[in-house]
């Protein structure tokens, strides 16, 4: 940024050709590109550490039949019977949208590399970047359930590994 306003700066003052403060424009944007995705990364990293480190905790719970509903203080679990795809998510893009104005924060759609590293099958799973107890994370619980989908709801963060509260939708994701 601040290479970017001295181009700029000298440009103004006639020292420097427009070129030059082009290229330093385009420096910038992909340096915040390259900040954006590493965001995005980090994101689904803790989300996808979070899912892990509650892995054993999920374990222990008793199943749940088709529609079936639990809550702990970790997390909430739904069983929907419908059939689920990361091919119906742009449904549920499209009634986050129309709901609140701007795009569902999908943190990872599908199977990701953070998703190979740790040997998760993610490949029919979507994770979104909502905490459940928020006013948006519950209007997009309630969603899911009308409709039968299932989902996995992380309310907490993992102590000294992840932030990564947000809403699994799809089954759980098994280890590979």
């Amino acid at each position: 940024m601040e290479r970017y306003e001295q181009q700029r700066d000298l440009y103004y003052q006639g020292l420097i050709a427009r070129n030059d403060v082009l290229k330093a424009e385009d420096a910038l944007a992909q340096a915040i590109v390259r900040i954006n995705e590493d965001k995005r990364w980090l994101a689904e990293t803790d989300m996808v550490i979070t899912e892990a480190t509650m892995r054993d905790e999920l374990l222990r719970l008793p199943g749940l039949a088709v529609g079936g509903y639990s809550e702990t203080a970790a997390l909430l679990r739904f069983n929907g019977g419908a059939l689920w795809s990361v091919a119906f998510a742009p449904k549920i893009e499209k009634f986050y949208f129309e709901t609140f104005g701007h795009p569902l924060p999908i943190s990872a759609l599908g199977q990701t590399p953070t998703h190979d590293r740790l040997h998760f099958d993610h490949r029919n799973a979507m994770d979104v970047a909502l905490h459940p107890d928020s006013a948006e994370g519950r209007s997009l619980l309630n969603y899911l359930r009308q409709a039968g989908i299932p989902f996995i709801a992380f309310r907490n963060a993992v102590p000294g590994a992840a932030t990564g509260a947000h809403i699994h939708i799809g089954k759980p994701s098994p280890r590979n």
